[in-house]
């Protein structure tokens, strides 16, 4: 295996890596690791190619040594056309542990999924996380706080296709053969792209899905209830609102700059209506938001924020509003489920 050198003080050499995956590392090694993480967003896609090579020497390994009569049995099944079914269910697991030590932007579960002889990968983000990745096709993606993104190990010859439960952005590579399909909310809407970049918002609990194209051309379908298709097409500097409760579709000029701006670590809002910022902070910082006045979500609130904790933000969006909040943190047990702050607002 060939070493790698990092940008860092102390240079973190593949071996060690190595150790620290197989869980051999000495304490003192896993802070020197964990360090090396901080430094650089680089080192984390380093510590997960590292994992595909460590487990992908284990598996070969495994079949090396399996009995070679069946091995040959298997090759003859092959030739008559009998599809052969490999089980990545340990490799799934290992996969899964190293995404939870290389967490620091953002919590990657690497799940292999049987579906048409195809395996899935699906990269979650934390609250206040986001992060990025390149698909099988070069496909580049950020992922958004509270998102998840499913793609599978490669794209197959007619299709690329991907699911998204969250706020991604995709510059996607250029492939005139092979359409790229973003899938949203069990596929009540579809974003499809040659080679473009665009932007989507479809979390799963939120009722409006938005799509703003950035440059090229993407088509958008959005099947009704009953399971009829309809599609538009975006320009560029356009925002696509489709709401699946009323089976609606709005589309206006916006600037995308501030449907994008969360890439950078940014949220900004221009004359942005009240309830779109307070799901906005929803996601971001996963919390939950009970406005006791009415009144409050026919304002809008203008305002860009870097780096910010959600207490500077409500603190600046009463000064500006006129409105007072209250933060309930959620109980430290939550062995019965994900228990989300509350922060509750009202009118002053």
């Amino acid at each position: 295996m060939e070493e790698k050198t990092v940008p860092s003080q102390g240079e973190t050499e593949e071996a060690l890596l190595v150790e620290y995956l197989r869980g051999r590392s000495t304490e003192a090694e896993n802070i020197r690791v964990t360090q090396w993480l901080k430094e650089h967003p680089d080192n984390e896609e380093t510590l997960i190619q590292v994992a595909k090579m460590y487990y992908a020497m284990r598996t070969r390994e495994r079949i090396r040594r399996r009995d070679s009569l069946a091995a040959f049995r298997r090759i003859l099944q092959r030739r008559d056309g009998k599809a052969r079914r490999i089980s990545l269910r340990k490799l799934s697991v290992a996969a899964a542990c190293v995404a939870l030590a290389v967490s620091i932007t953002a919590n990657y579960y690497f799940l292999a999924q049987r579906k048409a002889e195809q395996q899935f990968i699906t990269v979650r983000t934390n609250a206040g996380m986001r992060t990025s990745l390149n698909l099988p096709d070069g496909t580049e993606v950020h992922l958004n706080a509270s998102g998840k993104l499913t793609y599978p190990a490669s794209f197959g010859s007619k299709e690329r296709r991907v699911t998204l439960d969250g706020e991604g952005y995709f510059q996607v590579a250029r492939d005139t053969r092979r359409p790229f399909t973003v899938s949203v909310e069990n596929r009540r809407m579809e974003v499809e792209a040659l080679g473009t970049a665009f932007n989507i918002q479809a979390y799963a609990s939120d009722s409006l899905l938005k799509t703003t194209l950035v440059e090229g051309s993407v088509r958008i379908g959005m099947q009704s209830a009953s399971g009829e298709w309809k599609h538009a097409r975006l320009k560029p500097a356009e925002r696509a609102v489709y709401n699946l409760s009323a089976e609606k579709l709005h589309i206006a000029a916006v600037n995308p700059v501030y449907d994008t701006a969360w890439i950078q670590g940014r949220l900004m809002f221009r004359d942005t209506p009240v309830p779109e910022v307070l799901t906005r902070l929803s996601y971001f910082y996963g919390v939950t938001f009970d406005v006791e006045d009415e009144v409050i979500s026919r304002y809008t609130f203008t305002g860009t924020f870097e780096n910010r904790q959600l207490s500077q933000v409500l603190d600046y969006l009463c000064i500006s509003s006129h409105i007072s909040y209250k933060i309930i943190l959620s109980p430290e047990d939550d062995s019965q489920g994900v228990r989300r702050t509350k922060v509750i607002l009202k009118k002053r």
